[in-house]
């Protein structure tokens, strides 16, 4: 796993390509935007909102695929859409050729900036990373940063750090099974006791503890889109406004 260079980028003006239409794509151009950046979308359709926000001339879009050559003039760019494995490639390679910063969403290997876990308040801006370890990990620490976690923790925040080697573990595991785990299940299974298993030396214990409660996930019968563990949980306190990360 790389160590990544911790850096703020100021993004006004500046040509950010965006492959895909869909909803993370949508939320990596709302939150471009945000920054004053000027995306370019390539994708051949586009959610409802990005249909709006196009027509409104809020950023350009190429109503097509990923072609190389794409990647021209572009200060950073990012794949929101993996599904085609040959254009990750391609935009990777060209990415490369071009000396052009590239996320990959969820293709950690093939990414040279990966975006952080970010609370704002006002002016300040809170940045974490797992390295791409563990998105879910991520989750957790905006969470209890922002005070928005629903779980709580008689542990201070950091502490939460010496899980990654078993987080990163369940969801290499997880992917190879071709699972599917809800992000809120995730952050239900992460309970104070796997801190204390890794802390006092137990690991291989907080790895199958953390693994059983996964597996709850793969077949439990909640509603789609909703975990009942983690609506089960206190209902989070307000605080700062979070906003979510990509790998």
């Amino acid at each position: 796993m790389p160590a990544y260079y911790p850096v703020f980028l100021d993004l006004r003006g500046r040509r950010v390509v965006v492959v895909g239409g869909g909803a993370l794509g949508e939320e990596k151009v709302e939150r471009l935007l945000e920054y004053g950046a000027k995306p370019v979308v390539i994708s051949p359709d586009l959610t409802p909102v990005l249909s709006h926000m196009a027509q409104s001339g809020e950023f350009t879009w190429l109503e097509r695929g990923y072609e190389v050559g794409d990647l021209e003039g572009a200060f950073i760019a990012i794949v929101a859409d993996t599904s085609d494995p040959a254009v990750n490639d391609a935009a990777y390679a060209e990415a490369k050729e071009r000396n052009v910063p590239l996320n990959v969403n969820d293709v950690t290997h093939q990414c040279t900036w990966i975006a952080p876990s970010v609370v704002r308040r006002g002016e300040v801006i809170v940045a974490t990373s797992t390295g791409g370890a563990s998105p879910a990990l991520a989750r957790k620490f905006r969470e209890e940063l922002a005070g928005t976690s629903r779980t709580g923790s008689r542990h201070p925040v950091m502490d939460y750090a010496d899980l990654t080697p078993i987080l990163s573990y369940a969801r290499t595991e997880i992917l190879r099974k071709g699972i599917k785990i809800t992000p809120d299940h995730w952050q239900a299974c992460m309970e104070d006791d796997l801190v204390d298993m890794v802390r006092e030396g137990r690991n291989e214990e907080a790895k199958m503890t953390l693994m059983s409660r996964l597996m709850l996930g793969a077949e439990c019968d909640c509603t789609e889109g909703t975990c009942k563990m983690w609506e089960d949980l206190a209902v989070p306190s307000d605080g700062a406004h979070a906003t979510s990360a990509a790998t």
